[in-house]
């Protein structure tokens, strides 16, 4: 039996929500926490073994037990976990942001996983490296917005803070979806938006692609809630119409991967940028519209504006008031 890399020292858990613990292969597992035990028998596949939810607080350790053998892990915190997904502006790093160096800091209970991504190799983490804690000399290559916005709202809270980064710059919905899902939304390559088939992008904007190799890898994991910054590969006339329906089906799936019906999302908007002014004026509209409506649909999705906080750049470099909008819906 194998556990899931996003399983190590320094993990940070959701506070009231389930704490599950899963992997791959089959046979017993047991899980001990705060005083709860759990276990469960799985024929090969993937297992998962669920705890019921803890207030904030550590540091605490956590035993796991696979066919006989005792994993410990260490520094383990109940707080706040937030799942930041996306393409490329939430990708943007802190290095590449304007954000002064005084921003940059080492905390303890500031905590990030990155998500493997196949198609990168050169990623300066990897899953492999576990939960990183913040060092001012490494926050550089974490994502700014996951970043400034985690580190307001441990500001705010005082509690452990976990970002899980799961992103992929110049990422299609259809490719965050279930292939079979995403196939309903794929339109004919006339109408699409060049990042669908373009070389350098075709090998993760196949249908389903980052749900099977990303998404997946990382759910049923709990988070506290979704910060999505995603759109701009969509962004036809054509790819807008139907964008809405796509993206509410994505949160539905996240919502059902994660056992959690109720899920609060930060929506961010696309922001404004020359690009879209020269090249593709209206489908950039309809893509704002659609994510408009689509946070209108639903009380438990916020969308968080950015044009009047972010140059007129594909990708901005002010990160630090977008971040405060950000934080501003997580804590509503």
């Amino acid at each position: 039996m194998k556990l899931a890399p996003i399983f190590s020292d320094h993990t940070v858990f959701a506070e009231n929500k389930p704490v599950r613990v899963f992997g791959e292969g089959g046979g017993t597992a047991t899980v001990s926490f705060l005083g709860k035990s759990a276990t469960a028998v799985f024929p090969d596949g993937k297992w998962c073994v669920e705890l019921p939810a803890f207030p904030a607080g550590g540091p605490y350790t956590m035993d796991i037990e696979l066919d006989g053998e005792t994993t410990t892990l260490r520094d383990v915190y109940v707080g706040r976990v937030f799942y930041v997904m996306g393409q490329s502006n939430v990708e943007f790093r802190l290095s590449e942001s304007n954000t002064p160096e005084s921003f940059y800091g080492t905390d303890p209970l500031l905590r990030t996983f990155f998500v493997d991504r196949p198609w990168d190799k050169e990623d300066p983490f990897r899953s492999s490296d576990g939960w990183r804690t913040a060092k001012k000399d490494e926050v550089g290559n974490w994502s700014a917005i996951g970043y400034l916005t985690a580190r307001i709202i441990r500001q705010q809270l005082g509690v452990a803070v976990g970002i899980v980064c799961c992103y992929k710059g110049a990422s299609v919905i259809e490719s965050w979806l279930p292939k079979e899902a995403a196939e309903r939304y794929r339109l004919p390559d006339e109408c699409l938006y060049e990042d669908h088939y373009l070389d350098i992008f075709k090998d993760f904007n196949g249908n389903g692609e980052i749900y099977e190799k990303m998404l997946t890898k990382v759910t049923p994991f709990a988070p506290s809630a979704l910060i999505w910054y995603q759109g701009e590969s969509d962004s036809t006339v054509e790819e807008a119409a139907v964008y809405g329906d796509g993206l509410r089906e994505f949160f539905s799936v996240l919502r059902r991967l994660v056992g959690d019906a109720d899920l609060p999302v930060a929506l961010v908007q696309i922001a404004d940028c020359d690009y879209r002014k020269e090249v593709l004026p209206e489908g950039w509209i309809a893509m704002q519209n659609a994510q408009r409506e689509v946070a209108e649909s639903d009380e438990r999705i916020t969308l968080v504006v950015s044009r009047d906080v972010c140059e007129s750049d594909m990708h901005p470099v002010t990160k630090t008031l977008l971040s405060e909008r950000i934080a501003k819906a997580l804590l509503k």
